[in-house]
């Protein structure tokens, strides 16, 4: 049990032909963390109305943006969660790290394809 956080990258194909039983779609893992729970109070608050119901949360490059900038000016708000654990600080280079580099998985230009990043988490 605990704070499991998920960054997804999902990919639409579209205007491209397929064949027949191709998927149309494909998810790639982002970004993981284990109990980094001011990450997760920030994404919630900020991005999800404060609503926190493990709900899948959509994240474009200007939110990652403001996320790393959060993380950068060390803003995470302190958040607590049964079994949340604790952020420590530590996390910071990691967390800029995996933000910038779904920054740039979103802006790779590919024909007939359609990309999103997800955040969600799970306890």
């Amino acid at each position: 049990m605990g704070l499991d956080m998920y960054l997804t990258g999902e990919k639409y194909f579209h205007g491209v032909k397929r064949k027949r039983g191709d998927k149309k779609g494909e998810r790639y893992d982002l970004g993981y963390w284990r109990k980094h729970p001011n990450l997760h109070g920030f994404i919630v608050k900020e991005f999800a109305g404060g609503e926190d119901e493990c709900q899948p949360i959509y994240l474009d490059k200007e939110r990652m943006e403001r996320i790393i900038a959060a993380v950068e000016a060390e803003q995470l708000p302190h958040t607590t969660g049964f079994f949340f654990g604790a952020s420590d600080g530590s996390e910071k280079e990691e967390d800029l790290a995996i933000f910038r580099e779904a920054i740039a998985w979103l802006e790779e230009e590919e024909e007939g394809v359609w990309r999103s990043v997800v955040y969600q988490a799970s306890w």
